[in-house]
């Protein structure tokens, strides 16, 4: 018996009744005889997605040409089957979706054209190539458009039409790989604007340590009103009931908001029968006829109409002093869910360097935490899995992370019911909750990006009505469409340089470095660490670079200086050109991966590493860099001195005199310890502070 790879190497062998999934893990509630069949017209690939944070997937042939439809069933055959000629390798099933709808282009073309793939010239090729480029998409839309029309050669033993000739070794091919290698490898994803992220991020923030409660405590209300039963059999009686209570609070009867206005039968304001109605455990009709309808248009010129539902719950969250909202609509309690979920999603996101489908894997009781002798909570660990390489189910990973992702999670675990194991599966005010066939869908990627775009927009909604000034601004001379990659990018970039900014102060930067390295970093297979070292490495370059280029900047002093000014001049012979730092990311990165001068700028000492001679290292350890946190500048011979170091050795000179001013209260042990630390302190600063120049 031929076995389906047998069969699809044979073409126009595949039996109509093989299972296009074969040889696929599966998810668990999903059975392999019940999976896409090869004769099927449409291909659902979702049994064969494991991971909860993605849409259904599918390749519909019913939009492939008639003439070519045969050839794309049999390539995305060997695809699934995992048929690969040699010198090709597998590919998830994400992108095998992904080159679907580049293939299908690809044919789109060909067939308007009138051609099968056998009759397709190189000058075809190479106008295809330039339609494609002239859709100005990313680089690496354009690659998988490239990479989905040359499997049409590189699977041609497995196709019954294929490709005559390799495109790759079409000259306008070759063209566009010359002019985009240079950047190939390179991490191309934008970093959010810092003026952007800091409003945003605080807002993030308010939402979850200050709205989430009133958020939570509405929607308790609301799904209340909806579980209702109904109030009796005497619709009259009921009503006049509810409407008595109106009277005595002397509070205006409810209308539906105005942003539903458009869907009134009356011209003029009028109460929402729907919502009375819904108070009552009624369905509308009860109430949308003759006496009922007087009854209500009768307490409405006594009470008034309100502009919209508002709920009872009394808002207690405070923004400056004052409630952030006077009260939360019926209607509103649903968008405000989502607003909170994505809130909470930008604090994991952007405090612990996770990536997007490592969050949506976040679990109930995913926070476990570490406590010191006294209670004090001193670690917080994160659980969920890192899919980095796109691996099938996952690997188990943890993340460190500080009191505000915890804080994100605790509202997440109270947001979602406690039989839903995700914390981000759609919220139960979702409209397709109630629809979804996948007990635990999380939405991807997509969702998230339109929630973020929908919190900017509250916010600056919010700024315009309570005239604020901490919206988020304009980015490029239009409201920011943030991805969910630019988060783990823009963090790495942050801990790289650390700046003092408008978010946060160094120290806490230095601070979120320590806790994320000493675990996601550290113990999961993240590329993580990967990422900020390489914004570590870039910046550092950059720093030294403008450094060898200032003609007019003091030299460096301390035991290695004339070393330090040395590697300098050395590292600007390849970095400055007539006066100018290379300023192009990609190739100062070159420069510093062939040229590095091993200079490793700190608070108190710039190191001038030399390993033979470092005090932080030990015979073992590896010798690219220092630990700068094991150094021991004042003994190192490694040690130069810039004049902010200098400045730094002196400022800590000044908070040791300060410390001993006191020191009749200090142990005695500790007092000498201090005595010492100055005494070789100000030596050493003595020796290698330059005489002033007369």
């Amino acid at each position: 018996m031929s076995s389906a790879v047998d069969l699809a190497a044979q073409p126009g062998l595949v039996p109509g009744d093989a299972l296009v999934l074969a040889g696929r893990p599966l998810r668990a509630d999903c059975a392999l005889e019940e999976t896409s069949r090869y004769a099927d017209d449409v291909w659902v690939l979702t049994p064969a997605w494991l991971r909860v944070d993605h849409m259904p997937f599918k390749l519909d042939f019913t939009l492939v040409p008639p003439s070519l439809r045969a050839t794309a069933k049999r390539l995305f055959y060997a695809l699934l089957t995992q048929d690969t000629p040699p010198g090709e390798l597998p590919i998830s099933i994400s992108s095998i979706r992904t080159y679907y709808g580049c293939v299908r282009r690809f044919l789109t073309w060909a067939d308007r054209h009138g051609r099968t793939l056998a009759q397709i010239t190189g000058d075809d090729l190479d106008d295809y190539h330039r339609d494609v480029v002239a859709l100005r998409l990313s680089a690496g839309a354009t690659k998988g458009h490239r990479r989905g029309v040359r499997m049409l050669w590189a699977y041609r033993t497995r196709l019954p039409d294929h490709l005559a000739q390799d495109p790759l070794r079409r000259p306008a091919w070759q063209a566009w790989v010359r002019a985009h290698s240079r950047r190939s490898g390179e991490n191309l994803t934008d970093r959010v604007p810092e003026q952007v992220l800091g409003p945003l991020l605080t807002w993030a923030l308010r939402w979850v340590d200050d709205f989430a409660d009133d958020v939570l405590a509405a929607r308790a209300e609301r799904d209340a009103i909806d579980a209702r039963p109904p109030a009796g059999p005497d619709t009259v009686a009921a009503l006049h009931t509810l409407l008595d209570d109106y009277r005595c609070r002397g509070q205006r009867l409810p209308a539906a908001p105005p942003r539903l206005a458009p869907a009134r039968r009356r011209p003029e304001v009028f109460p929402s029968v729907s919502h009375l109605a819904r108070l009552l455990g009624f369905p509308k009709y009860r109430l949308n006829k003759g006496a009922p309808l007087r009854i209500i248009a009768e307490v409405a010129r006594d009470l008034g109409v309100d502009t919209d539902c508002p709920l009872t719950h009394s808002v207690r969250g405070q923004l400056e002093g004052l409630p952030w909202l006077p009260y939360i609509s019926y209607y509103e309690a649903g968008r405000m869910e989502r607003l909170l979920q994505v809130s909470c999603w930008i604090v994991i996101a952007y405090l612990s360097g996770m990536r997007d489908a490592e969050i949506k894997h976040l679990k109930r009781g995913c926070v476990s935490v570490q406590r010191a002798p006294d209670g004090h909570v001193y670690r917080y660990r994160l659980h969920s899995l890192a899919f980095k390489g796109e691996e099938a189910h996952g690997v188990a990973a943890t993340w460190i992370v500080t009191a505000p992702v915890a804080r994100a999670v605790a509202v997440l675990e109270r947001l979602q019911p406690n039989e839903e194991p995700y914390l981000f599966a759609k919220p139960p005010s979702s409209p397709s909750h109630r629809q979804r066939q996948d007990q635990h869908h999380v939405p991807g990627s997509n969702t998230t990006i339109k929630d973020m775009t929908a919190l900017i927009s509250w916010i600056n909604a919010y700024c315009l009505a309570h005239d604020r000034p901490d919206r988020v601004p304009a980015d490029r001379g239009r409201q920011p469409r943030l991805t969910t990659r630019q988060f783990r990018r823009t963090l790495a970039w942050f801990i790289a340089r650390r700046p003092g900014g408008t978010i946060a102060g160094a120290l806490q930067y230095r601070h979120q470095r320590i806790q994320m390295f000493e675990g996601y970093a550290g113990t999961s297979d993240s590329g993580f660490r990967d990422e900020v070292e390489a914004e570590q490495a870039l910046a550092r370059g950059q720093y030294l670079a403008e450094m060898s280029a200032d003609g007019d900047r003091p030299a460096l002093t301390g035991p290695a200086g004339a070393e330090a000014e040395a590697r300098l001049a050395e590292f600007a012979r390849h970095a400055v050109f007539d006066g100018q730092v290379v300023t192009d990311e990609v190739r100062l990165r070159r420069i510093v991966a062939r040229h590095d001068p091993h200079l490793h700028p700190g608070l108190f000492v710039t190191c001038v590493y030399q390993r033979d001679r470092a005090l932080c290292r030990t015979p073992s350890g590896p010798a690219e860099t220092p630990v700068m946190a094991d150094c021991q500048p004042l003994a190192c011979r490694n040690t130069a001195l810039t004049p902010a170091n200098r400045q730094a050795l002196a400022s800590h000179l000044t908070d040791l005199d300060t410390a001993l001013a006191d020191s009749d209260r200090l142990a005695p042990y500790i007092r000498n310890r201090l005595e010492e630390q100055r005494r070789e302190t100000a030596a050493f600063l003595t020796r290698h502070t330059p005489e002033p120049t007369p």
